[in-house]
C-alpha cells in the first residue's frame, strides 16, 4: 500500500467521531493499557503518524485527535473533554507534538487534577507574549485574501522544503501531503490554525499560576537539529513550571520524528512513560 492508503486504512480502522456544537470531531482509538491522549502538529491529521501510534498502542491506550477548522481554543477544550468522556477515560499522559505541543500546555490548564505527566516533543513554551497574537492576525488576514488554491501551493511547497522526506519514500509522502491539501484540508483549516493560537494567547491561559498546584512530570523531548526548540525553552519551562523539567535526548531524530523514524521514537518516547531516568542532557 502506499503511504496515503494506509494513512486511509488506519483512519478507517481506528477512527471515531463525536459531534460537539455541531462540529463532527473525528479521532483515533487504539491499544489498550494505560492511556494517553496525543495531540499531533499542525498537519492537522493524526494518521500522519500511523506507525507510531500502532507501535505505541501494543502497550498503551492510543487516543488522537484530527483538529476541524474551529476558531477558539475553548472549542478544542469541549470536544477533548467530549472524546475522552466518551472514552471513559478519567486520568491519562499528555502528549503534544510541534502545533499540538501549545495545544497541550493549554490543555494541562484545564486538567490539572486528570494528566499525571505532560510531554512534549518538537514545541517549545507557549507562555507567548501578546505580540504574537498581532502576528497571527495578520497571518490569517493574508490567508483571508489569498486564492485557496494558491494557499495550498504555497502551504504544500513550504512543507516538502521544510521537511526532511526519507528518500526511499519520498514520492509517496509527497503524494500524500499532495492528497491531505488538497482534498482534505481548506482555507477555513488554515485560518483555524492562527486564530486559535491568537485566542489563546489573548486569554493567557499558559501561565505560572496556572500550574501551580499541579505536580506531575513534565518531559520534553529534544532533538539538536529542530529548528522550533532552543536552550532558552530550558529556563522558560522550569519559570512556566515552577520546577526542572525532565529531558530526554533524541539526537538529530528532527522535527518530524514520530512520522518518519517511528521505531526509534516509540522506543524513546516508551521511556518517557517509565519512571527511569531522562536519556540526556539540555
Amino acid at each position: 500500500m502506499t503511504i496515503w492508503a494506509q494513512m486511509k486504512h488506519f483512519s478507517d480502522r481506528f477512527g471515531k467521531t463525536v459531534i460537539v456544537n455541531n462540529t463532527a470531531w473525528h479521532y483515533c482509538r487504539l491499544g489498550t493499557g494505560t492511556p494517553i491522549f496525543l495531540l499531533p502538529g499542525g498537519l492537522r491529521r493524526a494518521s500522519f503518524g500511523f506507525a507510531f501510534l500502532e507501535k505505541l498502542a501494543a502497550r498503551h491506550t492510543v487516543i488522537a485527535p484530527d483538529y476541524p477548522p474551529v476558531q477558539t481554543i475553548n472549542e478544542f477544550f469541549t470536544a477533548f473533554d467530549a472524546i475522552l468522556q466518551t472514552e471513559g477515560i478519567d486520568t491519562f499522559a499528555l502528549g503534544g507534538q510541534s502545533y499540538g505541543g501549545l495545544l497541550a500546555q493549554a490543555y494541562l490548564t484545564r486538567k490539572t487534577k486528570a494528566v499525571e505527566r505532560l510531554i512534549l516533543s518538537s514545541t517549545g513554551p507557549a507562555d507567548y507574549g501578546k505580540v504574537w497574537v498581532a502576528a497571527n492576525y495578520a497571518a490569517i488576514a493574508l490567508v483571508r485574501l489569498m486564492p485557496e488554491r494558491t494557499i495550498k501551493k504555497l502551504l504544500t511547497a513550504g512543507l516538502l522544503k521544510a521537511i526532511p522526506l526519507p528518500e526511499a519514500e519520498r514520492a509517496e509522502w509527497v503524494e500524500a501531503l499532495h492528497d491531505v491539501m488538497q482534498n482534505d484540508l481548506s482555507r477555513a483549516d488554515v485560518v483555524s490554525h492562527f486564530a486559535v493560537a491568537a485566542d489563546l494567547i489573548q486569554k493567557n491561559l499558559v501561565t505560572p499560576a496556572a500550574y501551580r498546584n499541579w505536580t506531575g512530570r513534565i518531559i520534553v523531548l529534544k532533538a539538536d537539529n529542530d529548528p522550533t526548540q532552543s536552550k532558552k525553552d530550558f529556563p522558560r519551562y522550569e519559570r512556566l513550571f515552577g520546577r526542572a523539567v525532565e529531558v530526554f535526548d533524541m539526537g538529530n531524530m528532527g522535527h518530524t520524528a514520530p512520522i518518519f523514524n517511528p521505531d526509534k521514537y516509540t522506543e524513546l518516547y516508551e521511556q518517557t512513560l517509565e519512571n527511569g531516568v531522562p536519556a540526556g542532557p539540555k
